[in-house]
């Protein structure tokens, strides 16, 4: 039963749920894997000098690129490194290479781990991007702050389709938006 208590009186429905297809969705928590899947892996060799990694960073549209010695990730190379590291130490960007101005031994997610994981790993450590590793700690990918949290808004807009698809009665219904950081709830007004 669900109730909903309006005053001091409380109204009671039975809510009946499809077989388990419809509850697996609904418990379906998202993982690291969901949001890497479409994307072509970016990194680039310690030995390569700034000016190389900057011109790979700016032909692929991103922020940051994982470091490679070998087979092995060394590192993430990003703008705030870039920033930090190499234009406020006026460092020469064709002499100095990428490993000496990395960000060493980055943290690592799985791909089978809960973004929850992901998003409290970050905040905790205080970093901006994990490099994803897939089964053998095989490198997959990188994921940034900002894919969590696109990930988390299109959850978001997902569930506030769910609750304006005229579910609720009209005498309980509110309609529901995203705005940039939060969900915000209106009271419904029928139309007359």
């Amino acid at each position: 039963m669900l109730g909903r208590s309006i005053g001091k009186e409380i109204r009671t429905r039975s809510v009946s749920m499809k077989p388990d297809d419809d509850l697996k969705e609904v418990l379906y928590m998202p993982i690291v894997g969901d949001i890497i899947k479409p994307r072509d892996i970016y990194w680039v060799s310690a030995n390569d000098t700034i000016r190389q990694t900057v011109h790979y960073i700016c032909e692929r549209k991103t922020g940051a690129v994982v470091v490679k010695e070998g087979e092995s990730v060394a590192g993430i190379f990003s703008e705030r490194d870039l920033m930090h590291r190499v234009v406020n130490e006026s460092l020469d960007i064709d002499l100095v290479t990428v490993r000496e101005v990395m960000s060493p031994d980055p943290l690592s997610v799985n791909l089978e781990d809960k973004m929850s994981h992901a998003k409290a790993l970050m905040f905790k450590s205080g970093v901006r991007h994990l490099v994803v590793v897939g089964k053998g700690d095989v490198f997959k990918g990188l994921i940034s702050m900002r894919d969590l949290i696109e990930a988390d808004m299109a959850e978001s807009s997902e569930l506030i389709e769910k609750l304006n698809d005229g579910y609720y009665e009209a005498a309980y219904r509110s309609r529901w938006r995203v705005s940039s950081n939060r969900v915000i709830v209106e009271h419904y007004q029928p139309q007359s």
